[in-house]
């Protein structure tokens, strides 16, 4: 994805056809890319417009891995994706909660 933006029309063609490795991948990929701009950039990351993944297409995927692991299918690999998509989720609210305060407190000045 050099150079363009992550998809989230991409990601929910993943969800949709069992490819969960490359929706994690893809999901985590653009986790990653919003956390790590620099501070001056965090203006980028609070963009309205941003790119964003529907909630509910990951929860799909969440569903998904979960199911598998029931069924007793890919166990092994179903439960690293979850723990990825977790700690990914996990840091990126936090993210969002400093942004928001931030702006919060920017407003206010």
């Amino acid at each position: 994805m050099t150079g363009q933006e992550p998809d989230p029309t991409l990601f929910r063609l993943y969800v949709d056809y069992g490819r969960h490795a490359e929706a994690t991948n893809l999901l985590l990929e653009y986790l990653e890319s919003f956390a790590s701009l620099r501070p001056a950039d965090a203006a980028k990351r609070k963009r309205m417009s941003a790119v964003w993944f529907p909630y509910t297409a990951i929860e799909r995927l969440w569903c998904q891995l979960e199911e598998l692991q029931s069924a007793g299918r890919m166990v092994d690999q179903c439960d690293k994706l979850k723990k990825l998509l977790r700690a990914a989720l996990v840091n990126h609210l936090k993210q969002v909660k400093v942004d928001s305060e931030d702006a919060v407190a920017s407003g206010l000045a």
